[in-house]
């Protein structure tokens, strides 16, 4: 218990600093593969949606 009395409280007069961050010549970025397997999905998925539509109102 003694340990938890000397825990020093943060001072409130101390203005709380948002983090600084370092230039970067590499900047991170979306994973080239995974954005086109992400279009072929979704190309995949409206095609069945148009699909299943065009089947409902009979013209295939």
């Amino acid at each position: 218990m003694a340990a938890a009395k000397n825990k020093q409280a943060p001072k409130p007069d101390e203005a709380r600093k948002s983090p600084v961050y370092l230039p970067t010549s590499n900047p991170p970025r979306p994973h080239v593969a995974f954005l086109i397997l992400m279009t072929v999905v979704a190309v995949i998925w409206f095609s069945l949606l148009a699909y299943l539509a065009l089947q409902q109102v009979g013209t295939i």
